[in-house]
């Protein structure tokens, strides 16, 4: 009489040959379909085989990950041989990059970093009710660079979906962005800041294995006493007689960030990094709760409490009726020339 061992050994063999036989089946059957392509390519369009382009598509768009293999036959009937590789050059990871943020050294907006995501989790952060139903989503990368440095990356609310899409090896290069940064906290403690970037836009350009060893994340600098406190908002105090108040620019430099603010240190000022005027008004009014009139019949009022809504959100996770800041007097600025009144006064900000 067999032992138990011997019957579970005789069932385990009897399942990966279940197992293998499904696999050979399954095979035999994704080439009888792609046969039937090569031979009747006026089906390729049919939707029987939406899955199959899709997939082709996912292929094609990480070569690194699926490269010919010699030994298969190429279109032309000969086989593929070290002779048909093409030099797939993956993009060099900016070096020091992450460092540069953390040691405040200047950060140049201009160089679009190339990192590699180690990361992505999606976060469901805040909603709003209103007229209009919304919830905001953040997408929240793990970010290395050349020198194995770590920082997080936080996907502005329009690109979060896409960007949850990417996954570890991915090889990005920040196309808009603004770097910071920042304590988890959302207190201003120098000693536990981080740096970070949050993403406007970004470009995938490539794919390599993910790095098996990262640096331990760095604790920015703190030079709290370096740097002078932040200038208080120009239009405190500046209102005109019936109670409204002219547009005051500011100007930002290193030593007086007016938009590090609210737990964020700014690196490079955030009108600057990304500026109001080149931001499109369709995309946030997509996700502005308040916003229920079209963006052609907006006068210009509302489309300033877009703007400050939506860099509010972004950049300092502040939004929703009792969780609002004035926004910082550049940022204020920047959106009232951007969008002035025609009289030039304007209502003073109120945080409600």
């Amino acid at each position: 009489m067999a032992s138990q061992k011997e019957k579970e050994a005789s069932q385990d063999k009897l399942e990966r040959k279940d197992k293998r036989k499904r696999i050979d089946e399954s095979i035999e059957h994704c080439t009888h379909v792609l046969s039937v392509l090569l031979q009747k390519p006026e089906m390729w369009c049919h939707p029987t085989f939406r899955t199959v382009r899709e997939c082709i598509q996912v292929m094609k768009a990480n070569p690194q990950q699926f490269p010919p293999v010699i030994g298969d036959n190429t279109p032309d009937g000969t086989a593929y041989s070290d002779n048909n590789a093409v030099s797939r050059k993956i993009p060099s990871l900016t070096p020091s990059y992450i460092s540069g943020i953390a040691q405040y050294k200047d950060v140049d907006v201009a160089l679009s970093p190339i990192l590699q995501v180690v990361s992505a989790t999606m976060k469901y952060e805040s909603s709003t009710e209103g007229k209009k139903s919304n919830s905001i989503h953040f997408t929240h990368l793990r970010l290395c660079d050349g020198s194995n440095d770590v920082m997080v990356g936080r996907l502005s609310m329009h690109i979060s979906h896409e960007g949850n899409k990417l996954r570890p090896g991915d090889i990005i290069q920040l196309d808009v962005f603004t770097p910071l940064r920042f304590t988890p906290s959302g207190e201003n403690d120098g000693d536990h800041r981080l740096p970070a970037v949050v993403i406007h836009n970004y470009s995938r350009i490539g794919y390599a294995a993910p790095r098996n060893e990262l640096n331990n994340p760095i604790h920015c600098v703190n030079v709290t006493d370096s740097i002078p406190p932040v200038v208080p908002t120009p239009s405190d105090g500046a209102h005109l007689d019936d109670g409204m108040e002219p547009l005051i620019e500011v100007t930002c430099t290193a030593g007086s960030r007016y938009c590090s603010l609210y737990g964020v240190n700014a690196v490079v000022c955030i009108c600057d990094a990304n500026p109001p005027s080149k931001i499109d008004l369709e995309i946030v009014h997509q996700f502005c709760y308040f916003a229920t009139t079209d963006v052609q019949n907006m006068n210009n009022k509302k489309k300033r409490n877009m703007l400050y809504w939506w860099f509010m959100t972004n950049h300092y996770n502040i939004c929703g009726k009792g969780n609002r800041k004035k926004p910082p007097a550049c940022l204020l600025a920047a959106i009232r020339k951007a969008y002035p009144e025609a009289n030039g006064r304007y209502v003073p900000y109120e945080a409600k």
